[in-house]
């Protein structure tokens, strides 16, 4: 049958290439939005405060100051139209387009708003000469209205609200000090987030070709660093799975905790023990049905012919011609057919042990007792609850336990009497076995494999664990428990 793996190394350069050119590409996208976010944030930011910055009462005033002459000579020459449109239009473009900085920095606050400014120019009398507009708003007009009926001053600059409305009361003299008119403008420049918005869109049109140029080098580099680092971490995970493939279900993939791989690395390493555990269990299904077959296969054959052969002695016996020249070889043939036969239904005994079929763990522990008080005349007492279930694997294991601790307590212990015990108490079951042996030091280590084989074997079960009591010229209690009982 054809083995099919999977081996990164074989498709290393195409696999490498269309992945360092997906993520390549990815990486390059993201920079490029990283970037324009943030040209969004400094750029916005920036202006925020540079709008600020630049709507003060000072520069309001400094901007106004700036066209008094104008609007003086407007007084002086009222029916000179050339000198009213000077003096508005100059009052109105230096406060629509007020900036701060110069050069490279310049900032202009139509960035981030849409000022408006109503200009009146009234002369000595009150009589107004100028509005521009010609009517205004009508919550202009009431907040003019408001203003020029409080008393007149030199020179009035104030915020009608917080970051609102500007108010300019200025009056205007002519070279002997004399006041020729008053000029009051009403300036409203508040900072629009829609203006704001339409601005920086401008402004990452002119830069785009700039950040894309950077977004690419940035993506290649991030792509490269990224590819390597997965078709590393791939050839890990290729590693261990080449092991599963070899029978080898102990190595497991070990990422970083953070890793992008984890869970599906935990998914791999879950299948693997699920799968170890179904072989195991495969394999031990394996061995039964063999041992089953063997034992079977033994006792149609083997032991039948060995019966066979007893009662073909048995009628040389009856013999006394054959008794009188062979009676000695006939009889020791016997004891050895006998042993034979013993020895056989032991071998078929323990065979039949791996078998569970509808028989329960203390039928077969009772199985168990009845060949030790016919081999080494052993009592073993019984006592068990009425449902004891296991898995077969669960059941084999306690069983090679039961075994060999029945054999230490004949061998070793020079025991007659053995009390096997089991209960099950909220899904852990326990299993003590006790004998009147003369019993041994458990701190001293043994040379023998029997009690390091029946911990090997507890450490298979679920939750298991072994405890021994005994000491010397006492008797020994074994006790296994285990969990997850049904």
């Amino acid at each position: 049958m054809r083995k099919w793996t999977f081996d990164i190394a074989a498709y290393s350069p195409a696999f490498t290439k269309r992945l360092w050119f997906q993520l390549a590409l990815i990486y390059t996208v993201l920079a490029f939005c990283a970037m324009t976010l943030l040209m969004v944030l400094l750029y916005g930011i920036d202006d925020y405060h540079d709008f600020h910055a630049a709507v003060t009462l000072e520069n309001v005033e400094k901007q106004v100051v700036s066209e008094k002459l104008s609007v003086a000579q407007f007084l002086y020459d009222a029916g000179n139209s050339e000198w009213r449109d000077k003096a508005r239009d100059n009052i109105r473009e230096k406060l629509v387009n007020m900036e701060r900085g110069d050069g490279s920095t310049l900032y202009r606050i139509t960035s981030s708003c849409l000022p408006e400014v109503y200009i009146q120019i009234t002369d000595r009398n009150g009589r107004l000469l100028l509005s521009d507009p010609s009517g205004l708003p009508e919550r202009v007009a009431a907040r003019f209205a408001t203003q020029q009926k409080l008393p007149p001053a030199n020179s009035h600059v104030t915020w009608l609200a917080e970051n609102g409305p500007i108010w300019v009361d200025m009056p205007i003299t002519d070279a002997r000090g004399g006041i020729t008119g008053r000029l009051r403008v009403l300036y409203i420049a508040e900072f629009n987030l829609w203006v704001q918005f339409k601005s920086i869109i401008n402004f990452l049109l002119h830069t785009w070709n700039a950040m894309i140029f950077l977004a690419v080098p940035i993506g290649i580099a991030c792509g490269l660093v990224a590819a390597s680092y997965v078709k590393g971490q791939l050839q890990k995970m290729n590693e261990v799975t080449e092991s599963w493939r070899q029978g080898n279900f102990s190595a497991r993939i070990v990422l970083p905790n953070d890793d992008l791989f984890l869970r599906h690395s935990q998914h791999l390493n879950d299948m693997a023990q699920d799968l170890e555990l179904f072989l195991s269990l495969k394999k031990n299904v394996a061995v039964r049905d063999e041992r089953t077959r063997l034992a079977r296969e033994l006792h149609d054959t083997v032991k039948q012919k060995l019966f066979a052969l007893g009662l073909q002695l048995g009628t040389a016996k009856s013999i006394p011609a054959v008794m009188e020249a062979a009676g000695k070889p006939i009889l020791e043939a016997e004891t050895i057919t006998r042993e034979a036969q013993h020895d056989l239904m032991e071998i078929i005994t323990q065979l039949r042990l791996e078998q569970t079929g509808e028989t329960s763990l203390f039928e077969r522990i009772g199985t168990l007792a009845e060949d030790f008080k016919r081999r080494f005349s052993v009592t073993v007492e019984l006592a068990h609850p009425e449902a004891f279930p296991l898995d077969a694997h669960t059941e084999h294991q306690v069983l090679r336990i039961v075994q060999e601790a029945l054999m230490n307590a004949v061998r070793h212990g020079n025991s007659t009497k053995v009390a096997i015990s089991g209960k099950i108490d909220r899904g852990i079951a326990t299993l003590t076995i006790s004998d009147n042996g003369r019993g041994f030091d458990t701190g001293k280590k043994t040379e023998g494999f029997g009690i390091a084989s029946m911990r090997d074997r507890a450490r298979e079960l679920p939750g298991g664990k072994l405890e021994i009591e005994s000491g010397i010229g006492s008797s020994t209690k074994i006790t296994l428990s285990w969990g997850n009982v049904a």
